[in-house]
């Protein structure tokens, strides 16, 4: 609070200093105080109006607000101020096709991710999350190989890309090739997701080893924080399957 007080003074005692508002800004994000944070961000705009960054770090506070039309709107304001600048255009895109998605549009979300992969089609942030979105309806499976592919090309170590790819193995039908990719995700952070872990346990219950898949589940199951909603359920629908085999 005293630190938010002293930077909140400097920012207004110098309202001409880029460095200032900066400062106050980026302390409001590190500080997660996300009301400050979109207010904030949003005057210091007003005050240096070619500074996107500033729109940028606001909608990190509306985002975790969970206020996702106002992330639109800054991404709207950053594509009609900067309409040039590539780096800035292709973020607001690609953040315009999350929040579609967290909106429950898929067809908007995939429209903006095209955007986004015409100004850079090796945006691996969004080839990724294309490719898994594509892959959790079971939708255009091999569009969303090719993407992922990239994705683990680029980084070989990234266990949430070794989960996308696998998981589209999977779906196509190639359990034993998706395995060796979770293997990798779990030497590199998988074992840290609930999810991965979870993909992993259905690839090796497709593959018959139903006690391996028991002790990935009850590992996703410990760590499970409600984001996997079906957990339990299906681990005890695999524990009949196992029982009649």
């Amino acid at each position: 609070d005293i630190s938010k007080k002293h930077f909140r003074q400097n920012a207004e005692n110098n309202p001409s200093s880029l460095m200032a508002s900066a400062d106050f800004v980026e302390f409001l994000m590190y500080a997660e105080d996300w009301k400050a944070l979109s207010e904030e961000g949003r005057k210091a705009f007003e005050r240096f109006p070619k500074e996107t960054t500033f729109l940028e770090m606001a909608s990190v506070g509306d985002y975790n607000l969970k206020e996702f039309d106002k992330v639109l709107e800054i991404c709207n304001k950053v594509l009609e101020v900067a309409p040039n600048d590539s780096s800035k255009t292709l973020r607001a895109w690609s953040t315009i096709g999350d929040i579609w998605h967290q909106k429950g549009d898929a067809k908007k979300s995939y429209k903006a991710y095209d955007k986004a992969l015409k100004i850079n089609p090796n945006y691996i942030y969004v080839l990724n999350n294309y490719a898994y979105y594509l892959s959790q309806e079971g939708k255009k499976l091999g569009k969303a190989y090719a993407m992922s592919k990239k994705t683990i090309e680029a980084e070989p170590d990234n266990p949430t890309y070794l989960d996308t790819f696998g998981w589209i193995l999977y779906l196509l039908g190639k359990p034993e090739e998706a395995k060796t990719h979770f293997k990798r995700a779990m030497i590199y952070g998988g074992k840290e997701s609930a999810v991965i872990m979870d993909h992993y346990a259905e690839v090796l219950f497709a593959l018959g080893e139903y006690d391996r898949a028991m002790v990935y589940w009850n590992n996703a199951r410990m760590i499970n924080n409600g984001e996997i909603k079906d957990l339990e359920e299906r681990i005890s629908q695999r524990r009949q399957q196992m029982n009649r085999k």
